[in-house]
């Protein structure tokens, strides 16, 4: 008897294993809700996001405001009346036959310790904005000119009824094979307005109208990833870079051999840079996770208490 208990815990053990490797983990959502359009954590030009430690930014010369959030059927959203439920709306967006995919919007991101990374969203199009939009991933968005790469198009034929002022829920962009994405302090994503795939230019959301910009409204915006790394996953080349003490209680970490370094926040902010060195004084970090990476690649966690 006993031992067919024991063959059973292990066989829900495994199961509940299994269940726990398919579930996908929030790195960060934005929901933009408060208690009115001026308490949005972050404000018209950064909201925060409700979960997770990210960051976001308006891109090419767009401007935003809070309007009305998303409450139509298949929305993540759960607030169903406005306030709290407000959506980021974005314009600014740029005239016919200029700057195809460089306005819009942008999310930043740390992947640290996560892999196979989704970037999912939801779109309110007005009658006069473009059809098509792209999402754009970087892998280094601290660099002096960072690369985008085009992820995936969401493009439509304009109908008479039914397009434009219309939420387009449930937009997944799935980049989990892009390996350059896991374990990356410095990931973001942007949502860019581009020219029409067959037409060559901008064209109107809704038949009948015309292009003028519009304005874009988004909610619910959602990265996730597959898989959560195990410490050992992310801290490479553990015995080759060591760092004592840690945690640091404000006070001279040192390290096993001279490096040139870059520390950042959990939110991939570069929070300090030096060359050639074998220590480095916490006593000005606030209390928190850090990451130290090395000019050879290595990445460690640091904690500060």
């Amino acid at each position: 008897m006993k031992k067919l208990y024991l063959i059973y815990n292990l066989a829900i053990i495994a199961l509940v294993s299994t269940n726990n490797s398919w579930a996908q983990t929030t790195i960060a959502q934005w929901n933009f809700n408060g208690t009115s359009s001026t308490t949005i954590p972050g404000g018209e030009t950064s909201p925060t996001p409700a979960l997770g430690t990210s960051s976001s930014q308006l891109v090419g010369g767009t401007t935003a405001t809070f309007a009305s959030g998303n409450s139509t059927t298949g929305t993540l959203e759960t607030a169903t009346t406005s306030p709290p439920n407000f959506g980021w709306n974005s314009t600014g967006y740029a005239p016919a036959v200029t700057d195809s995919k460089l306005r819009g919007v942008q999310f930043n991101v740390s992947t640290i310790g996560q892999a196979g990374i989704i970037f999912k969203f939801e779109q309110r199009l007005s009658n006069t904005s473009s059809n098509t939009y792209v999402v754009q991933y970087t892998a280094n968005r601290t660099a002096t000119t960072p690369v985008w790469v085009d992820a995936q198009t969401f493009t439509f034929i304009p109908a008479t009824t039914g397009t434009g002022d219309t939420w387009y829920n449930a937009r997944v962009v799935d980049v989990s094979t892009k390996t350059e994405l896991d374990n990356n302090l410095n990931v973001a994503f942007r949502v860019v307005s581009a020219f029409d795939p067959n037409a060559g230019n901008y064209v109107a959301a809704t038949a009948g109208k015309t292009y003028a910009g519009g304005t874009v409204r988004y909610d619910m915006v959602t990265i996730t990833s597959k898989t959560t790394l195990g410490i050992t996953s992310f801290e490479t080349n553990d015995k080759e870079f060591i760092i004592s003490p840690n945690p640091s209680y404000k006070e001279i970490v040192h390290f096993n051999e001279n490096q040139d370094i870059k520390v950042f926040n959990t939110i991939g902010e570069l929070i300090l840079e030096a060359q050639n060195t074998s220590s480095l004084d916490t006593k000005s970090f606030s209390e928190g996770v850090y990451f130290i990476k090395t000019a050879n690649g290595i990445t460690k966690k640091l904690i500060v208490r």
